[in-house]
Order: C-alpha cells, then structure tokens, then sequence
C-alpha cells in the first residue's frame, strides 16, 4: 500500500493522479477545511458519478463547489495522519536545485513554440478526441493497451465480454502519426482496418508474434521518422494484475490517455530523453 497527497483549495480529483493507483493505495487531498483520505477503490465505490463526467474523463480533472455530504466520511484533521498500514514516507536530497529546474522549463516552453514543433490544429485534435471517447462507448470495439508488451499483438477477452489488444507504444504512435497528416477516419473505417489488420500493434515481427499475434502489422512506413512519441499524464497501470483480472473502468482510463493525441506530444530522437522529465513535460500541455 502506498500514499500519494495533493493540494487543492477544494475537493478535487485528479485523474492523472488516481488512475496511476492500485485499488488500495491510499491518496490525500488536502484542503482549506481538512484532507480527505481514501483507497482508489473508495473512490470508485463512492464516487462513480466523478468517473463518469466529462470533465473527470477529457480533462482529467472533477473539482466540487461545494463538498457533497458523502465526502465527509473521508475528512480528516487538517494534517492529521492515520496510521492505517502506509508506506513511511523517505525524505530524499535535492540533487538536481530550482535553478535546472527552471533551465528545463524554460526548454520546454522553447519546444512548446519552436517553429520545428509540428503544429496540430484544434479541429484534428478535437476531432481524435471525440474519436477516442466514441471509441471506448462502442462496446462492440476492442480497447487497445500498453501493458505486457510481451503479448503485444495477441487479443484477450475481458469478463465483460470486451476484447482487449495489447500493444507496446506503436499504435500510440500510429495515432500520432493520422494525426500529423490530418487523416480524420470515421470510427466505421477504423474498426475496418481492425479487422482487416491494417493497424499495427507491434514495431517489429518476431517469430514468436507471427505465430501467436491476431493483429501482426509492423509499424513500418508508420514510423514518426526522426520523432520520439511522448505521453503528458503517465498511462501506465501500475499494477502486477493481468488484463483479466483489471476493472474495465481502469482500461477504459488507460485507453483514453493512451490513444489520446491531446495527451501526446513529439521530440526530435536528439532530445527525445527530455520527454521523460516532469517539469518539461508539464510545459507541452496544449492550453
């Protein structure tokens, strides 16, 4: 079990945050008026209306004007810690100082308007966006995630009767990639060229995915050619849980942010290490 906390000046929840925890790590909002400690499981339990909106679902965020009487059950003395099994928290030294920190942002607010940084317009965005909701409402259509990349390219069914297919960050980039062109394909079009394995799910054949994939398409000719695909909010599960055994509500999650193009970005491969630091990422968030 671990412990995560936030600050807010109310009752918020952050999906990057939450969907990033195991169902009995623990995490902390503190507020004005006290912190409200619960498991993630709690949340779902108790909150499944926030799950549900589209501000939880696209924006990653659900604050409340005015706290709901089932949240107090979650309210704690402000700064007050319960002794419910945590994982002590260890202080480490700050190695790297403010003044790199800043020298990192101020890279990233360079790449986040540099003239080479391929310009997205709004409407491919906004369009991909409505594409992915549509595609997690449409039962009918296969999740795709990035987990046990040993599996990618094989398809698993869920206990809910959904197919999930495995990846690694290739159809991720796949994504991107429609996107960079401006191809705008319908959902009909895109569960087509499902079916007819035409959208890569593996950067490479093996031996071992020519005999066990379903969906055996190398990335190839989709290749970012000299770009390196970055998520913003982290899509791993964090969790040793199979496919199976994983609440469809946390792949549906999973799949939002990771076929997403509002949550991806692209580096040049010369500086491609960069995408994997906080305080730049946080500069490539699209306003």
């Amino acid at each position: 079990m671990s412990y995560t906390e936030y600050s807010c000046s109310r009752l918020t929840f952050k999906a990057c945050i939450i969907e990033s925890l195991k169902e009995n790590d623990v995490f902390s909002i503190k507020t004005p008026v006290g912190s409200f400690q619960m498991t993630k499981g709690d949340f779902y339990k108790s909150f499944p209306n926030v799950i549900q909106t589209k501000s939880y679902r696209e924006q990653g965020v659900y604050s409340y004007t005015k706290t709901p009487q089932k949240a107090n059950k979650y309210l704690f003395e402000r700064n007050e810690t319960k002794n419910i099994g945590l994982k002590s928290k260890q202080t480490t030294p700050d190695l790297v100082g403010d003044n790199i920190r800043r020298k990192i942002k101020e890279i990233g607010q360079l790449w986040r308007s540099s003239e080479f940084n391929p310009k997205i317009s709004k409407e491919t965005l906004d369009y991909w966006n409505k594409i992915i909701n549509d595609w997690v409402d449409a039962k009918d259509m296969p999740l795709i995630v990035r987990k046990d990349i040993k599996f990618r390219g094989q398809s698993f069914i869920h206990p809910t009767g959904r197919e999930i297919i495995v990846s690694d960050n290739t159809f991720a980039i796949w994504v991107y990639g429609q996107v960079m062109k401006q191809h705008t394909p319908t959902l009909k079009e895109i569960k087509e060229m499902l079916q007819n394995n035409m959208i890569p799910m593996l950067f490479m054949q093996t031996k071992d995915s020519k005999q066990k994939a379903k969906y055996s398409k190398p990335l190839g000719t989709d290749a970012l050619q000299g770009w390196k695909l970055c998520h913003i909010e982290p899509i791993g599960f964090n969790s040793s849980k199979s496919i199976n055994e994983i609440d469809i509500h946390s792949i549906e999650e999973h799949f939002r942010k990771y076929a997403n193009p509002y949550n991806m970005f692209v580096l040049p491969k010369e500086i491609g290490d960069l995408g994997e630091i906080q305080v730049f990422i946080d500069e490539q968030r699209r306003k």
